[in-house]
């Protein structure tokens, strides 16, 4: 059966009907749940497996055990109700004008991207408080899951920190060395070899930029580092390097304008193999209303 097909004959009652029992592993409970009798429960999900032509649970077991089939089913499907449940609720409210919406943003996201977005969005809505939160991408992470901020533009992560968190990447950013323009390295064809020779400014360990220098230091042969210097201000990268012989490793949007008018100078390597994606993260528990949508509508459409 082609998939456009076989997706038409699915039905929303049916989805929601084979969630619930997913979650409560109980037909019983999920009767309760719902609001209905436990045949019709039954019989619904059972319709859905017909559509499917696979079964979803494993009813030889105790309970309702998911099988591998319907825990794929359960990821896309779970995500696919919230999605349809905050569609219809921002359709039906109307933009208040009291809210208050929180960004949290990366520092390089803060200098480059964001500007643009939020004086597009502003001029629009000038009554809706925007918040914006730089900071470090696990500490925003953080905030999105306890609910602190709405939204989080950042860099992919991995593991744990992404879990129940959905991210859509926006533009790729390379990770640069650079240092100040007089610095002896910035007139010449410089080397990670040479590099090492000065006092390296990098983020804490733990952050996604640290993570990537480390494994493209690695991939080097480089397993120890000599002279460090951990900070996440930009601030201080800029004046730092201004006023000593460091190098510093960082997302380019941070020093682009540096970089543009050379008062920092960018080495000749590493930017290929250190570029990721900067994106949108979003918690699907957190509910969406009109004029947060229509901020993301500008962050997705923003060149």
């Amino acid at each position: 059966m082609q998939r456009a097909v076989l997706t038409s004959k699915i039905r929303l009652r049916q989805l929601r009907c084979f969630v619930v029992v997913a979650r409560k592993k109980s037909f019983v409970q999920a009767a309760e749940e719902l609001g209905l009798t436990q045949p019709a429960v039954s019989r619904s999900v059972r319709e859905l497996e017909q559509v499917i032509g696979h079964n979803l649970f494993d009813r030889s077991q105790r309970g309702a055990q998911l099988t591998s089939r319907g825990r794929a089913l359960m990821e896309a499907a779970e995500l696919g109700l919230l999605q349809i449940s905050q569609g219809i609720q921002e359709a039906t409210t109307e933009v208040d004008l009291t809210e208050t919406i929180r960004v949290g943003a990366l520092p390089n996201v803060c200098s480059q991207f964001l500007p643009g977005v939020i004086r597009d969005f502003k001029a629009a809505f000038p009554d809706v408080t925007v918040s914006v939160i730089p900071g470090p991408n696990a500490d925003l992470l953080s905030d999105l899951r306890s609910g602190k901020v709405d939204i989080v533009i950042g860099r992919l992560s991995t593991g744990d920190a992404m879990r129940g968190l959905v991210f859509e990447a926006l533009f790729d950013e390379p990770l640069v060395f650079v240092v100040g323009q007089s610095h002896v390295l910035a007139s010449g064809n410089a080397t990670l070899e040479d590099v090492l020779e000065y006092p390296l400014m990098l983020p804490p360990p733990g952050t996604i930029i640290r993570q990537e220098v480390d494994r493209f230091l690695a991939s080097q042969g480089v397993v120890k580092l000599r002279n460090v210097i951990e900070t996440t201000s930009s601030e201080f990268q800029r004046a730092y390097l201004q006023c000593t012989d460091c190098v510093a490793a960082v997302p380019r949007g941070v020093v682009q304008q540096d970089l543009e008018r050379g008062a920092l100078i960018q080495l000749p390597f590493g930017e290929q193999e250190l570029t990721g994606p900067v994106g949108l993260t979003t918690n699907p528990e957190i509910g969406r209303s009109q004029a947060l949508s229509e901020l993301l509508t500008r962050i997705r459409q923003r060149p």
